[in-house]
């Protein structure tokens, strides 16, 4: 099954840009949804339950940062990417702060989907390890 992810951004230009990523380069992916600002981000988070919300800082009626932290009560494991023209170590840091996976800046469509490899890689069991599931008890 593919993973789906939920994209908000205010700007349409960038969210097509961002969705056409997922699209063409996106190994087991799928756009599920998009969102142009933060209030309408959470509410499909709510409804689509994505497996990850990649988030733009600054959108109306709710930013990003306080968008993420609503999405984070109700999907406690879902990972949250912040995405920015002003991508900066700092936004890093706040990002991480809040509890996301982290930050990366709008322009670099190879770290955004480097950032979203790592997050999907890091939730797949280990292939060397034994699935709990197959075990005799």
């Amino acid at each position: 099954m593919k993973r789906r992810i939920l994209v908000a951004d205010d700007h349409v230009s960038a969210r097509k840009a961002v969705g056409e990523l997922i699209r063409t380069l996106g190994d087991d992916w799928v756009l599920a949804c998009e969102a142009d600002d933060g209030q309408a981000a959470v509410k499909l988070a709510a409804e689509a339950k994505p497996d990850l919300v990649i988030l733009d800082v600054r959108m109306p009626n709710l930013d990003g940062v306080r968008a993420g932290c609503e999405i984070r009560k109700f999907l406690p494991e879902v990972p949250i990417l912040l995405y920015s023209l002003f991508g900066s170590p700092q936004l890093d840091v706040q990002a991480r702060k809040a509890g996301f996976q982290g930050a990366v800046a709008k322009p670099d469509g190879a770290a955004l989907l480097a950032a979203i490899r790592e997050i999907f890689d890091s939730q797949r069991p280990d292939e060397g390890a034994p699935n709990p599931a197959e075990q005799v008890h």
